[in-house]
């Protein structure tokens, strides 16, 4: 009798294995687990280029009835095997997709002003981005260079992000002299603002500085990433756009 059972247990893993159906990695599916942000984006996809529907809460990171639902829809007006799986020629179109509708509107051959100011820029699926200013720009790419020319010791990587970060500071000082110089009457109150934002900026660093430890990379560009922030913003802000 226990021959029989351990024969009939032995079949039935055979048969499930026999089921089991291996994917190429990143591919998504309806119940998968434990790859909540891809299917947030996957869902982010679907949604600007309007096979979700019109409740952004659609977006929940669960892929659920209504993502399959929507994945098959835009498999079947892509000429895709439907098949509700976001396999990677499914990933193909709609990587494509969010790339044309991320393209600014407006015609091919209208005139493009030089940027004298970072500016926010407004996409067709309905997102926005800080485009920077020629000169911000530059000032970016001279960062980037410090740390690209840094060595592939952590010591001299620290020592590039060091000096991006020297770069973003003297920037600041620019756009707020520039600020003083546009407004003299408020010289006083923006001097206080570029006090209030230096000591903000200061005791972040100290808290990152805790946290991953002194001097560290992940502290560092955090706070390049908050002195680009804060540049491209009075930028923007010195356009009048805001």
């Amino acid at each position: 009798m226990r021959t029989g059972l351990s024969w009939l247990l032995i079949l039935m893993l055979m048969f499930t294995a026999a089921l089991a159906v291996e994917y190429p990695e990143g591919t998504l599916f309806r119940g998968i687990q434990g790859h909540k942000e891809e299917v947030e984006f996957l869902q982010y996809q679907l949604f600007y280029a309007g096979y979700l529907g019109d409740d952004i809460s659609e977006v929940d990171g669960v892929f659920g009835k209504k993502t399959e639902a929507a994945v098959r829809q835009f498999q079947k007006e892509h000429s895709i095997d439907v098949t509700g799986i976001v396999c990677p020629n499914t990933q193909m179109a709609l990587d494509e997709a969010w790339e044309s509708s991320m393209e600014p509107q407006g015609s091919e051959d209208e005139y493009v002003e030089p940027v004298t100011y970072c500016y926010v820029e407004h996409y067709a699926n309905g997102t926005q981005a800080v485009v920077m200013c020629a000169r911000h720009m530059q000032v970016s790419a001279e960062a980037a260079d410090a740390v690209n020319q840094a060595g592939q010791n952590d010591a001299e990587i620290i020592e590039g992000l060091q000096t991006g970060i020297t770069f973003w500071m003297e920037e600041l000082k620019s756009l707020y002299q520039l600020w003083a110089d546009l407004r003299p009457e408020y010289a006083m109150q923006i001097a206080a603002h570029q006090d209030a934002f230096m000591d903000y900026y200061l005791a972040q660093l100290g808290i990152w500085n805790a946290h991953f430890g002194s001097p560290s990379m992940a502290a560092l560009e955090k706070a390049m990433d908050m002195l680009v922030e804060h540049g491209t913003e009075l930028c923007i802000m010195l356009s009048g756009a805001i």
